[in-house]
């Protein structure tokens, strides 16, 4: 029997890089291993980070195996499950989205190569447990193993702290951790007040406490005796960082208050760390008064923190922090402590007391000039005194019994939108046909087509319906009301558990349905499966799975949602029971599936998104996804936010409208920050990509050279396929470079970044 095998997932690893994650996750391997408990313990670090697996592994003494994720260059049969997994280069709107696809296709290899794991623990922080979460719950793979995420701190509750510019990318990451963090088997917390601070922050229900774990790490070493404090005036010391959630300007304005109120405190204030920006470190500066200057001296780290720390007095006035590791080591070095009490780290309940072992104040300037007060004139302190947990990994959690599934198959609607799209039909229709699920039912809503192409084909579905070759329901709208109208018109005939849309011209993956009903059979608290999308534009480049654009998503994202369709594409598979409450909005001209995806999500409505392609668009001349202009896109928000419940549920991030508040906001959000545009019915998309910006920018040049301009135009001409979109020969010639680059993955990237720093640095 082998032994019990996890793998921590981290980019923060000491004494490698600096930072309280890499501590802890360093601390808590050596402690496992001290134990011998016979775990074997894996290392799982991001493709980015400089350093080399046998380094980590000597570190450990040989006894943790490390691993560098690998980009995925091709498509892998062996875990693509009939879909393919989108390369690196598709991740164009949240950076933490790609990461987290990028380490769990990495732990899809180590599986095929034998390599399985009980327990992979993730951190909060960036939500890359994301990927992984979904993979499991579909049934694509980790199955056997919990997925664990540990709450270190999320960027979406220090951004708050931070006073960060809201950004898509900052929100995006906001909704990827708030579902890495729900839908985990298991979160992990150091302390009791932080569960509940994030249960509330995000919004969660009480029921979420239910799985989470309450473990206190190995946070310092202890010593043998409390070392002896040198005689002499004192320092006041700030050793964390400088950054706005560690409140360095509460320190600096409350040791000023302390030193004009005794003025025969003759110490300095020493800041002993880092600076997180130049901008902040600035703006401390600012605040120390001309005549204190002297005695407020900036050093950077210490080489001796310890010996810093023991002779002086510690203060930190953070305003959050979910464990803070600096207070344990201070203590630990004899350092007198002066702790934010409203900090949830230094709250009642956890190791710290006032009076005892720190002097606490309650986060305002006054307050902490009064506890330098004490501690300057009180007596030493006693040390924290605090007992390690053993990790939740060393000991085998009970797994559920699977439930016993019903035998009856649910039936499956998949309801077909037309409209003067006949010629693509039959593939559509062949789409569904290759399905791997038996029980569907295809409905197919004509929406008054005129094209005589057609009435053919409509004619042909119709007579094969009579005669028993087809399965296929076949309805036609009188005259034409609409897609959202036509939607409502299939799901009155539906008789499925389950509904699909799907337009004339897209089609699906043969494994898409068959995995979303079973994802959804087994788990009731979700409602939605969504698939991720690639765009194509010719039958042969969807055969050989040739995507030249892709669009993915989030799920449910109710906060990002509201400004951006991160939701979901128009094809979902949903629960027939949504839609004795919802309906499309009948009203909207385009927007429907967003308007409908938004308030499921407000609802409270779960969604599932697969990792793998599983829908696939097609750009052709007269698609749905294009550009809206500016003015339409604010009416079109305007009307969709109007179908909102009020008041809105509880963890919307109301920050999110700050993003349609700044001049460009209602603007087609920029191409590095959302790929995923709002659109209309197949895709939620509005914005130009980035080669399209870029080539608009030559093409205004060589129009300043019309001999060159023609000769280049003539060259070009010719590259759109047939039936394709109509679109400029420019736009053509750039998407099949495009394509020629993404044949070489190590080289798309690059180019796609020095193209965006070129953009920028043109800009400013």
């Amino acid at each position: 029997m082998r032994p019990r095998r996890v793998c921590l997932v981290t980019d923060e690893l000491y004494p490698f890089t600096a930072g309280g994650i890499g501590r802890i996750i360093h601390n808590l391997i050596e402690d496992s291993l001290h134990r011998e408990t016979g775990v074997e313990l894996h290392v799982l670090l991001p493709s980015y980070l400089q350093v080399r697996p046998l380094d980590v592994e000597q570190v450990f003494h040989g006894k943790v195996k490390a691993h560098i994720a690998k980009a995925r260059s091709e498509w892998e049969p062996s875990f693509d499950e009939g879909g393919v997994y989108p390369p690196s280069a598709a991740f164009t709107d949240t950076v933490c989205h790609a990461h987290s696809m990028e380490l769990l296709l990495h732990l899809r290899r180590l599986a095929a190569e034998g390599t399985h794991f009980d327990v992979i623990e993730f951190p909060d922080y960036r939500g890359w447990a994301f990927c992984a979460i979904q993979e499991k719950l579909l049934g694509c793979g980790l199955l056997d193993t919990e997925i664990a995420v540990r709450v270190h701190s999320t960027a979406g509750i220090l951004a708050p702290f931070e006073r960060q510019v809201l950004s898509r990318e900052s929100l995006g990451t906001f909704e990827f951790e708030r579902k890495a963090l729900l839908d985990a088997d298991l979160v992990i917390t150091h302390l009791a007040g932080v569960a509940e601070f994030n249960r509330s922050y995000y919004g969660f229900p009480r029921t979420w406490l239910d799985k989470v774990i309450q473990e206190f790490p190995p946070v310092a070493s202890k010593p043998d005796q409390v070392p002896l404090r040198a005689e002499g005036e004192r320092d006041v010391l700030f050793v964390t960082k400088i950054q706005g959630v560690k409140r360095t300007d509460l320190f600096v304005r409350g040791v000023a208050t302390f030193m004009r109120r005794f003025p025969e405190y003759r110490g300095n204030a020493v800041l002993a760390c880092h600076a997180a920006n130049s901008a902040y470190l600035a703006s401390v500066q600012a605040l120390i008064p001309e005549d204190l200057r002297p005695r407020f001296i900036f050093t950077g780290p210490s080489k001796d923190r310890d010996a810093l720390m023991r002779q002086g007095i510690v203060v930190i006035p953070s305003d959050y922090e979910s464990l803070n590791l600096t207070a344990y080591e201070a203590s630990a070095a004899g350092a007198t402590l002066v702790l934010n009490g409203a900090c949830i780290a230094f709250a009642s309940g956890t190791p710290f007391v006032d009076g005892v072992n720190c002097h606490k104040f309650d986060g305002g300037v006054e307050g902490l000039a009064d506890a330098l007060e004490r501690a300057w004139r009180s007596p030493e302190l006693q040390p924290v005194e605090w007992t390690a947990a053993a990790p939740y990994w060393e000991k085998e959690r009970k797994k559920p019994a699977p439930e016993a599934r019903a035998k009856a198959l649910p039936r499956v609607s998949v309801l077909v939108t037309n409209f003067n799209l006949g010629r693509f039909l039959p593939e559509t229709l062949a789409s569904i046909a290759d399905s791997n699920y038996p029980e569907i039912e295809v409905i197919v809503v004509d929406d008054a087509s005129t094209s005589a192409f057609d009435h053919e084909v409509l004619a042909c579905i119709e007579a094969d319906a009579k005669v028993g070759l087809s399965g296929v329901k076949l309805i036609r709208n009188p005259t034409n009301r609409g897609l959202p109208a036509s939607r409502n018109v299939g799901l009155r005939a539906a008789t499925g558990d389950y509904i699909l849309p799907l337009d004339a011209d897209d089609c699906i993956s043969p494994t898409f349905i068959r995995m979303a009903v079973e994802a959804l059979e087994r788990h009731p608290e979700f409602d939605v499966v969504v698939p991720s999308t690639g765009y194509f534009d010719t039958d042969e480049a969807r055969a050989q799975r040739r995507f030249i654009d892709y669009a993915l998503f989030i799920g449910d994202c109710p906060s990002l949602g509201m400004v951006a369709n991160r939701l979901s594409c128009a094809t979902s598979l949903m629960r027939r029971s949504l839609f004795d409450t919802h309906r499309y909005n009948e009203q909207l001209t385009s927007y429907e599936d967003w308007d409908l995806y938004l308030r499921l999500a407000h609802a409270g409505h779960r969604f599932l998104v697969t990792n793998a392609l599983h829908f696939h668009y097609r750009r052709r001349k007269g698609s749905m996804i294009s550009g809206v202009n500016p003015r339409r896109h604010e009416e079109l928000l305007f009307q969709l936010h109007q179908g909102l419940r009020r008041p809105l549920p509880e963890g919307i991030q109301l920050a999110a409208f700050m993003l349609l508040a700044s001049p460009d906001a209602a603007r087609a959000p920029p191409p590095e920050q959302a790929m995923a545009p709002v659109v209309s019915s197949a895709v939620a998309a509005t914005e130009t990509p980035l080669r399209y910006n870029v080539v608009d920018t030559l093409n205004s040049t060589l129009k300043r050279i019309p001999a060159v301009h023609g000769l280049l135009k003539r060259a070009a001409s010719g590259l759109t396929p047939d039936g394709a979109e109509e679109r400029p020969a420019r736009y053509a010639l750039v998407d099949l470079v495009n394509r020629t680059l993404k044949s070489v993955p190590a080289v798309h990237p690059w180019v796609k970044q020095v193209v965006k720093t070129t953009r920028q640095w043109g800009k400013s």
